[in-house]
């Protein structure tokens, strides 16, 4: 349970039977699914787990290695050479190639070994009728093997950003590759849902519905019963003291309490002395990693920053008026209130503020909580900070 790899058996999961279900039962009806929850609350795992028991071959296209926050839109080749490697990982893994490959080489004008052992610089340039050609070829593959097709988009927030006609597509896979269903998943809840909304109600797919799957994160009870069980698989004995200053920090995020549990579990089996500190000081560092990246590269970094800072100079919480009268204290500078909230929500869209009730509000975990006001402090200094 404590292995920070994403899990491919249901037995390593913890209470995710009904999400597992929703998308197994969606697979056999081939229905279209979009498996939303923020950043390390298992999709992946829940999505490997589900295909795994399911008649079906996955064809995972991981959108993330398209990822460049420089960047406002990534070219239509970029992607159809992802397409491509995952088709090509595919039917290595699947079966011998046969007519797969020879169809797929051919449109490709390459040899068949080229494609199979995928060689980009001997690929020519794809045309984007060739990757509807290529989805159609694929549907016809699994059924001939007696599967479903299952085409994952893993990150499907980046799915805004390609030049391509998703809406057509999406059409062309829908109505001809009968066999085959689409799972996206994404953490930038906002974002992917927006996708969804450009996809179904886009000519030529209006009126497609695509299922959606929430995986939330765990109550304080079921984090408590994780863990308990986490250590109980590694033999392990831990202070019930530790365990409720964890369950109280990690906010029920499934990635920070594996994080602990793992590093925990360790100290205690090499005879070292656990610090919860130290080990919650790794999560912290990985969220920071993640909110600088993101930071650094908007068109407005300090000012997103002064609105963080804001936040945790307001005790985590605040309504707008408050958030801007601190932002412009911070810099010095009138920002003008819509030019606030266009901001506050660009940081609701990825994830890394919450709204509710008129108010925005920091995450609850301690590692975002605290990464992304270090990764702000890191922009603006520790003078603005204090």
């Amino acid at each position: 349970m404590f292995s920070t790899r994403p899990k491919d058996d249901r037995r390593d999961l913890y209470d995710r039977e009904a999400e597992i279900e929703a998308i197994k039962d969606s697979i056999r009806r081939r229905e279209w699914i979009a498996v939303l929850g923020i950043r390390r609350v298992g999709k992946t795992s829940v999505v490997n787990v589900s295909i795994g028991e399911s008649n079906a071959i996955p064809l995972k296209v991981n959108l993330m290695r398209l990822h460049n926050p420089r960047r406002s839109r990534y070219p239509r080749d970029e992607f159809t050479g992802l397409l491509l490697e995952s088709v090509s990982q595919t039917v290595r893994s699947s079966t011998p190639g046969g007519r797969v490959s020879r169809f797929i080489s051919n449109i490709l004008g390459i040899d068949e070994e080229i494609f199979l052992d995928f060689n980009p610089v001997r690929i020519k340039r794809f045309r984007a009728h060739d990757v509807a050609a290529l989805l159609r070829e694929m549907d016809s593959f699994a059924s001939d093997n007696g599967k479903s097709l299952v085409l994952i988009l893993d990150e499907a927030q980046e799915l805004a950003k390609i030049d391509l006609d998703l809406s057509t597509l999406f059409h062309d896979v829908y109505e001809n590759c009968r066999n085959t269903v689409v799972v996206m998943t994404g953490s930038m809840v906002r974002i992917v849902e927006s996708v969804l909304r450009d996809v179904e109600y886009g000519e030529p797919f209006f009126g497609r519905y695509i299922r959606k799957v929430e995986l939330p994160r765990f109550t304080a009870d079921q984090s408590r019963d994780f863990l308990h069980r986490g250590f109980q698989e590694e033999g392990v004995s831990v202070d019930p003291v530790i365990v409720e200053e964890a369950v109280a920090m990690l906010d029920g995020v499934p990635g920070w309490l594996t994080i602990f549990g793992s590093e925990l579990s360790f100290s205690l089996k090499h005879g070292m002395a656990p610090n919860l500190e130290e080990i919650v000081e790794k999560a912290i560092k990985e969220a920071e990693n993640e909110a600088g990246n993101f930071l650094k590269y908007t068109q407005s970094p300090e000012r997103y920053s002064a609105i963080v800072l804001s936040l945790h100079r307001l005790g985590g919480r605040g309504r707008l008026s408050e958030i801007a009268r601190v932002s412009g204290t911070l810099l010095g500078e009138d920002i003008p209130r819509p030019r606030i909230y266009e901001l506050l929500n660009r940081l609701l869209d990825y994830g890394f503020v919450k709204a509710d009730d008129e108010e925005y509000s920091l995450p609850e975990d301690e590692p975002n909580r605290i990464g992304l006001v270090r990764a702000s402090e890191g922009i603006l200094g520790d003078e603005a900070a204090r």
